[in-house]
């Protein structure tokens, strides 16, 4: 079970490290200021209650088969699952990013492709498992839509890219219209935290770290310190259970119990410590260093997670 829970921490690492880099702390709210015609606020609003499960009823890829809601795994974005030509086919979407401006995209070998009204839309070079469009608010956010079959190697699907078309588009003209749904979170719930100022001062524990190198997600539930690569931290508020393998370390950090644990990663020590909160919440620090770096890792993880933690709400 090992590589199956490191495989999705990766996955879940891979989804949440597109955004670009923007120096200095998490950004004002942007409710202080009259937004931008068709911006992430004027047609979302507030970005840390939006469901993104309401942006797209699975109903509306009938047309591919029988689409079918999971779990959420994070408060940012939604999963579907559906069979098509012999292959399990998982389409997400619902995650914002913030770009400095769409020469990140076009950087990055993203495509402009027809608009949704005044709504811009970029396509991802495709590659056999993976096809993604990103939807473009006039404030430089990102929402992401993509479709895969990481789930089924070797399975080829034809109208995958289909898929993410036809999601993007209605993704894209049902917050146009502001037909977006948001959620309330109980008094206990992490998700209304900011996680950029879950860590300040035990950054400096962190060997090497750009601590004004900061990754801000518009809403605000997860954040990164530091490159793409190593050194880096990352906060964030998941929906998962604690992973139960054998080679996790119980311990207690700010008086609460805390899973500690490596994650064997080529080319780089990554350390986790997570903290269950209330229902599938968890908080989690994620600390990546060089290679043969794994203690020192796990010894960065248990200080920030000592900050963090000592800032999350009471869940009893």
């Amino acid at each position: 079970m090992r590589w199956l829970w490191a495989a999705l921490l990766v996955a879940a690492l891979v989804i949440s490290g597109c955004t670009s880099r923007v120096g200095g702390t998490a950004f004002p709210d942007p409710q202080a200021r009259k937004p931008l015609p068709d911006s992430s606020v004027e047609l979302i609003g507030n970005a840390n209650t939006l469901d993104p499960c309401g942006l797209l009823d699975p109903a509306a890829l009938a047309q591919f088969g029988t689409a079918q809601r999971q779990d959420q795994e994070s408060y940012d974005y939604c999963v579907l699952r559906m069979p098509m030509s012999g292959a399990n086919v998982a389409v997400r979407f619902g995650l914002l990013e913030r770009i400095n401006s769409v020469a990140d995209l076009q950087a990055r070998q993203n495509r402009e492709v027809e608009p949704v009204g005044s709504l811009r839309v970029f396509e991802e070079t495709p590659v056999p498992d993976r096809c993604a469009r990103y939807i473009v608010f006039s404030d430089n956010v990102t929402l992401a839509v993509s479709a895969d079959t990481v789930d089924s190697p070797n399975k080829t699907v034809s109208e995958l890219c289909s898929v993410v078309e036809k999601s993007a588009t209605v993704i894209a003209e049902n917050v146009a219209a502001k037909k977006v749904t948001h959620r309330q979170y109980e008094p206990t719930s992490f998700g209304p935290l900011d996680a950029c100022k879950a860590a300040v001062v035990s950054l400096s524990q962190i060997p090497g770290l750009a601590v004004a190198d900061v990754n801000s997600y518009p809403a605000h539930h997860q954040c990164r310190w530091g490159g793409p690569t190593v050194p880096s931290l990352q906060v964030r508020y998941v929906l998962a259970e604690p992973s139960g393998a054998s080679y996790v370390k119980h311990e207690t950090i700010d008086g609460k119990q805390t899973g500690v644990y490596n994650v064997d990663i080529t080319g780089r020590s990554l350390c986790v410590a997570e903290l269950k909160g209330t229902g599938r919440e968890l908080a989690q620090v994620v600390v990546r260093l060089a290679p043969n770096q794994a203690d020192a890792a796990c010894s960065a993880a248990r200080i920030v997670a000592g900050e963090v933690w000592e800032k999350l709400p009471a869940t009893s």
